[in-house]
């Protein structure tokens, strides 16, 4: 099995952290959030990780050189195979090259002078844009004009990709253009959160709407990451003091998810659906909390509460990961 991994990461990093999940009795949920966040795997390539890594300790353990797993076809079960025999694996990560770290340090160069934000096309440099920018100890007008350009270039970056993929309604799971949305969004929460600590409240809300443009756009078909940019809108708004636009902010919540009530009507959810869930339950309870309390909505909750349970009861008995 072959994956494709976010910047910055390796197949060996990858095998390296479920190793030490698994040792560490890390919960399942945890260990899916790194996956599909830090490594960018959609939740099937996910599971399948789970899977191929474990395998390749149970083939070391066999003790048979045979049961060697092919490391062009199953590099996943290879690299955790050798791991596991304490034999030498190279590290794959790729980084930014030196061209595209010049090009990240010209346009934060530009934000020190005042000069206006430019952005850039180029995934690579606009994370490593946004990366510099929110470890700089610049402060003041300086700080916010790094962020300035780290958001600039984060949102150029993510239209680029959004061009690219045409007629489609989102990036294909797994896709380049998946991967690199999974990792702008990060790249733009955590810009986000510097404005956050500013005195404008405005920009942490236009930051996450940074956030849900590029997951709504590239990751639109994955429930569990646009319930989180939606739900994380809706509490900023609350915040900034405007809570009924946060109700509405959340009513497509309640409208997109709710099939999946019925999805789950006997059997417990799972993984990405129990997030989802979760976001929906998180929408229903502020509408709640800000309209006041209707039988109707009570109902969505009530029911969402209870296909909840039965996922954490399934939970229990399955354990860990």
């Amino acid at each position: 099995m072959t994956v494709r991994l976010a910047r910055g990461t390796s197949t060996r990093a990858l095998v390296s952290y479920l190793r030490a999940a698994d040792e560490a009795g890390t919960r399942r949920p945890d260990v899916l959030a790194v996956l599909t966040e830090r490594f960018a795997l959609p939740f099937d390539d996910a599971r399948l990780a789970m899977d191929r890594v474990a395998g390749g300790v149970v083939r070391a353990a066999s003790g048979n050189p045979a049961n060697e797993p092919d490391p062009v076809k199953d590099p996943l079960a290879w690299t955790s195979y050798r791991i596991e025999l304490g034999l030498p694996v190279d590290d794959d990560v790729v980084g930014p090259s030196a061209k595209e770290r010049a090009s990240a340090e010209a346009l934060l160069e530009r934000a020190r002078r005042g000069k206006p934000t430019r952005g850039t096309k180029d995934v690579a440099v606009a994370l490593e844009v946004a990366r510099l920018a929110v470890a700089s100890q610049e402060t003041g007008r300086t700080r916010f004009q790094l962020l300035l350009e780290a958001a600039t270039s984060l949102s150029v970056a993510a239209e680029a990709c959004i061009k690219r993929l045409g007629r489609r309604p989102c990036a294909p799971e797994g896709s380049q253009e998946w991967v690199d949305g999974v990792a702008l969004a990060e790249a733009a929460r955590q810009v986000t959160a510097s404005f956050a600590a500013g005195p404008d409240a405005q920009l942490e809300e236009r930051g996450l709407g940074l956030v849900g443009r590029i997951v709504t756009r590239l990751l639109g078909q994955s429930h569990a990451f646009v319930g989180r940019a939606m739900i994380e809108s809706a509490r900023c708004i609350q915040r900034n003091g405007d809570p009924d636009r946060a109700a509405t902010f959340v009513e497509p919540v309640l409208d997109d998810f709710e099939p999946l009530l019925d999805q789950f009507q006997d059997d417990a959810p799972f993984d990405e659906y129990v997030i989802a869930l979760e976001h929906l339950l998180a929408a229903a309870e502020l509408i709640i909390e800000v309209r006041g309390s209707s039988t109707e909505i009570e109902g969505l909750r009530d029911r969402t509460m209870q296909v909840l349970a039965r996922a954490s009861r399934a939970e229990s008995r399955y354990g860990t990961c």
